[in-house]
């Protein structure tokens, strides 16, 4: 890929799960996603929730942070809902949130320090156009609407 690096132009990430969903507050949406994991054993639903190793510097998303490929891009945009319960608005964003913050496991291991964020998402980059943006959708009420899918565009 590296004949290719200089010719990347825009990332766009809507409702990206960046920073996992260790900080969801929706229980319904925590539980639901408990339950399929456990009865579909899928290995990425543990590395969302960051459960995929005891130690976070050992969890894949932790491991990602870690890596470059975002300063490649000369856009970044980012695209979240708080009316998103699948994916919580701070990892849409790649900001952290007040929970993680005050998470003493998290300062630990540095991820309050490193923000977990992709390496262009994390320090300021004069050639890097960073947008963050806020979509509020006019829901109708509905089931879907009530659990946050709607908002996350998954079809009904």
């Amino acid at each position: 890929m590296k004949p290719y690096l200089s010719k990347l132009h825009t990332f766009l990430s809507l409702s990206g799960p960046h920073l996992g969903t260790l900080y969801n507050s929706s229980g319904l949406v925590n539980m639901g996603m408990w339950f399929m994991q456990k009865w579909k054993k899928s290995g990425s639903l543990l590395q969302l929730s960051m459960k995929d190793a005891s130690d976070l510097r050992q969890t894949f998303l932790y491991k990602l942070s870690q890596k470059s490929g975002l300063e490649h891009f000369r856009n970044i945009l980012l695209f979240g809902s708080s009316q998103d319960r699948y994916v919580p608005l701070h990892s849409a964003r790649i900001e952290l949130c007040k929970p993680a913050l005050k998470d003493t496991s998290l300062t630990r291991c540095g991820l309050s320090r490193n923000g977990n964020q992709p390496h262009a998402a994390n320090h300021q980059n004069p050639d890097i156009a960073l947008l963050r943006y806020d979509v509020h959708h006019a829901l109708p009420s509905s089931a879907n609407s009530l659990i946050g899918r709607a908002a996350h565009g998954l079809p009904s």
